[in-house]
């Protein structure tokens, strides 16, 4: 990287993405050449109208049309249709940036001063634009591939293609879960934000502004916001999860610590009573955060399947040379149906949820070398094992 701009070093491969970038504003369409060229992902043709556009594609072969919404001639959608009569299957993108980051570029364009702090800001908004960029080019060549590849098997036998239509069907999910797991993390760290923010507020509060609130149920809504921005945060976690390469960074940690952590963290209702019977002193060599989304994923499933209250224990145990994690509740158990599928990305039987908590903690466990097993189920309850090495 470079250490003053964050720029990633260029590319070794030596191919540069083709970009068409099309802007009727000239000032901001030869700064963002400029910019977008500089991190040496992109080679970047900037035009100022739709209908130079249109002429371009027709005789020249972009990687990528990066449009900016409001043109002299048309809007980027009408564009994108009329780019597709004549059959331009490419990425189509949109220069969607803030109001605020806009003005910055516009400001800069008007009066551009190297090594800024205004310099430093038009960098980190387009070293983000052209990784976007290549991205979007890299996910639709790896789409082309597999819709090549489809139309191959499907001419095998039935069972053949029943996998590769699964198979297919994940590849996209993995592809559509980075980039929306990405794109929903911002937006939700500035309702954090702001969350906190209007908490702190409350506490500078008079006695008087409090009981308004109160009587208008203004702390109970805050506490929902808090609810729905948690569950908002593990969709996204575990659609990360789901779709990156999972390379563990192992340390050794004191289990029972780490779970008594993890409990004050998830802070079980009343109604939940937990058991820890884990011995003192047993350490394992995992990475702690992953081995968290994985505790936190079992415990939360287990404390929903027990909606009216219940039994919450975790235990472990040596078994050659695996340290092994039970996970018990006591819920209604899991039916006969859905035992087979519950690993199945996708695959839920609650109203509410995504389908990957299960699938992402089977991933995450076998990414340490080990494995996670519904040991029984039954009306009387259901426990989990998660097996890992020893050492």
């Amino acid at each position: 990287m470079d250490p003053e701009l964050g720029f990633p070093l260029p590319i070794t491969t030596g191919e540069k993405f083709q970009v068409l970038f099309v802007i009727s504003s000239k000032p901001l369409g030869e700064l963002s050449k400029t910019y977008l060229e500089r991190p040496g992902l992109l080679n970047v043709t900037v035009c100022t109208s739709g209908a130079m556009a249109q002429d371009l594609v027709r005789n020249t072969p972009y990687d990528v049309i990066l449009s900016d919404y409001d043109l002299d001639d048309m809007d980027a959608i009408t564009l994108h249709l009329k780019l597709q009569q004549f059959d331009q299957k490419k990425p189509f993108l949109l220069f969607n940036i803030t109001d605020r980051d806009r003005e910055i570029l516009e400001t800069f364009s008007q009066n551009p001063v190297p090594n800024s702090p205004a310099e430093h800001d038009v960098c980190i908004i387009f070293n983000e634009q052209a990784q976007k960029i290549a991205q979007s080019v890299e996910l639709f060549r790896t789409r082309n591939r597999l819709e090549l590849y489809t139309r191959h098997l499907e001419e095998l036998v039935e069972e053949r293609t029943r996998q590769l239509q699964v198979a297919q069907r994940f590849a996209v999910i993995g592809e559509l879960a980075t980039m929306i797991g990405h794109d929903m993390r911002n937006p939700l760290q500035v309702i954090t934000n702001m969350q906190y923010l209007l908490e702190m507020r409350m506490q500078k509060m008079s006695k008087e502004e409090l009981e308004i609130l109160h009587r208008n149920g203004i702390p109970e809504i805050f506490d929902r916001i808090g609810t729905e921005i948690q569950y908002l945060n593990k969709i996204i976690s575990d659609l990360q999860d789901y779709a990156r390469e999972v390379n563990p960074e192992k340390s050794r940690i004191n289990l029972k610590t780490f779970i008594e952590d993890l409990i004050l963290k998830i802070s079980p209702p009343p109604s939940v009573l937990v058991k820890i019977e884990i011995q003192s002193g047993m350490i394992v060599l995992v990475d702690p955060v992953l081995l968290s989304r994985v505790m936190e994923n079992l415990m939360i499933n287990a404390i929903q399947a027990m909606d009216t209250g219940g039994t919450l224990t975790l235990t472990s145990h040596i078994a050659e040379d695996d340290i092994i994690i039970s996970i018990r509740d006591t819920g209604p158990g899991i039916s006969a149906e859905a035992q087979s599928r519950i690993f199945d990305p996708l695959f839920t039987t609650k109203p509410k949820g995504t389908g990957l908590g299960l699938s992402v903690t089977k991933r995450l466990i076998e990414a340490h070398g080990g494995k996670i097993t519904l040991v029984e189920t039954s009306p009387a309850g259901t426990t989990f094992e998660v097996s890992l090495p020893a050492s």
